[in-house]
């Protein structure tokens, strides 16, 4: 936890420093006078002071600012300045500028660092886990293993992109490397599902039907609940422990390798250590990414239970796998080539569920230097393309605040990606350099884009707004601003556990 903690605050004070340069440096070149560059806020822990400015450290490492002579719009004179260098002085076109310096270094930066990553590291796999039998991906001849490279022209730079590029289209061009060799296969995508991962307290065999629940015949818009008796097409009937359900939708038919059965951290207390390889959850094998999750999800609701993890396409049952479980977990490991296994009780498994982190499960490709650069840039584009999107969907969803993460879940999330290796470190800190600066373009008082709008206001307009208006909005915005992040940091600490 100190690690993260520490790993977080190098990583943010860098982030800070990226986007305050960029006011700094173009107030400089407007003539603006700087009084401080500052990082952190809070008491001072170093300081030195150069021919004009003032560059200063302080103690709590959430953010950062560069104060100008005449940043107050309130105030028209700064004692031993001249008016000239005072930054509501410059013209309104300049003041726009500097603040859109910040937000555009903080884009630029996270564009660098991912081209950075590209070239160090190229970019992760995209490979096939499972394959729904009798789907498009199935009946195109498409296996476990197969690497997609394009789809429809579109370079594939990660395993999350497939669905992206999958997502409304009616045929699909499909360019997937084996065995070294790059092959190409068309497809149309169908309608699937609705899909349904169930754990049962009972033995159901692959390729029945669900026919009844409750001894209601079965609907696919049936209500189904914990409980619930099932019957199949065989006369079979079992119990149903807990279910996950994916609504039917238009697709090709496969699960991306997202991540291994390797260990990369756990809470101490579970018995795990860093490279342990689960091999299996109460006799559910762990040996793909699909599978280690439906272990993880059997176990959860399996306990002091014998019975199957079945997956079903609409009501076909398509496979079957039987667990076994008592009141403890079983879960066996391979530990420097012998193999072990960890009894966890409900406290401990827990605590399994809550910390573990894995290694991904996929290795990387890599294009060239050149090429690298460009798809760099092209995987940025994408990620910078879905968080605006994200931010135009966020509000229209419940809980909307839920959605965001303040320093708590940061610094989780830092060690987590620091334990995964230092290319998902690296990706995890352009991805957060560029939510800072989109974020802060938004239009809202107290962020750059707050004062951006005043600007443009000018602009049009040729007059300034009432410069002590002003001044309350961005005041009002500052309070408003602090307890969004006083509730935020709640919501992580519930979120995440401190």
């Amino acid at each position: 936890m100190l690690l993260s903690i520490f790993y977080f605050i190098v990583i943010f004070l860098g982030i800070v420093v990226a986007h305050e340069f960029g006011h700094y440096i173009f107030a400089k070149s407007f003539g603006v006078y700087v009084m401080e560059f500052c990082v952190g806020f809070g008491p001072k822990i170093f300081s030195i002071k150069g021919k004009e400015t003032a560059y200063r450290l302080r103690a709590i490492p959430l953010g950062g600012y560069v104060r100008m002579a005449g940043d107050d719009p309130q105030i028209e004179n700064v004692e031993g300045i001249p008016k000239e260098r005072l930054l509501y002085s410059k013209k309104a076109w300049k003041r726009f500028l500097i603040v859109f310096a910040g937000p555009l270094f903080s884009i630029i930066t996270g564009y660098l660092i991912m081209i950075f990553v590209s070239l160090a590291w190229g970019f992760p796999e995209a490979r096939m886990d499972w394959i729904i039998p009798d789907s498009p991906a199935a009946v195109a001849g498409l296996q476990f293993g197969d690497r997609i490279k394009y789809i429809n022209g579109h370079v594939i730079l990660s395993p999350t992109e497939v669905s992206w590029f999958v997502k409304g289209q009616k045929k699909l061009d499909v360019l997937y490397v084996r065995n070294g060799r790059t092959l190409r296969t068309t497809l149309t995508p169908r309608e699937i599902g609705p899909q349904y991962f169930m754990v049962l307290k009972g033995t159901v065999p692959s390729n029945v039907r669900l026919s009844k629940i409750d001894g209601i015949p079965f609907d696919d818009k049936l209500k189904i609940s914990n409980g619930s008796v099932l019957g199949f097409s065989n006369g079979a009937t079992a119990t149903l422990l807990g279910y996950q359900m994916l609504p039917r939708s238009r697709e090709m038919g496969i699960y991306m390798a997202l991540f291994s059965n390797k260990v990369a951290s756990a809470d101490p207390s579970v018995g795990l250590k860093p490279n342990d390889t689960i091999l299996s959850i109460n006799g559910v094998k762990c040996n793909t990414s699909f599978n280690f999750q439906n272990a993880l999800f059997v176990a959860n609701y399996a306990q002091n239970n014998v019975g199957s993890f079945v997956i079903l396409n609409e009501n076909k049952v398509l496979e079957s796998i039987p667990y076994h479980a008592t009141r403890e977990t079983k879960i066996e490991i391979e530990r420097n080539g012998k193999k072990m296994s960890l009894l966890l009780d409900k406290k401990q498994f827990s605590a399994l569920l809550n910390s573990l982190t894995t290694y991904p499960a996929y290795g990387n490709w890599y294009p060239g230097a050149w090429e690298a650069i460009k798809y760099g840039v092209i995987r940025t584009n994408r990620i910078f393309t879905k968080m605006l999107i994200f931010l135009g969907e966020i509000f229209k969803t419940k809980n909307a605040l839920n959605q965001f993460v303040g320093p708590v879940g940061l610094v989780k999330m830092v060690g987590q990606a620091s334990s995964e290796g230092m290319q998902v470190l690296w990706t995890l800190i352009a991805f957060i350099t560029l939510n800072l600066g989109i974020i802060n373009l938004l239009p809202l008082p107290a962020l750059d884009g707050g004062h951006l709008v005043f600007s443009v206001i000018e602009m049009i307009t040729g007059k300034r707004v009432n410069p002590e208006i002003e001044g309350y909005i961005h005041t009002i915005g500052f309070f408003l601003l602090m307890a969004f992040f006083v509730y935020i940091t709640y919501l992580d600490v519930i979120r995440f556990g401190g």
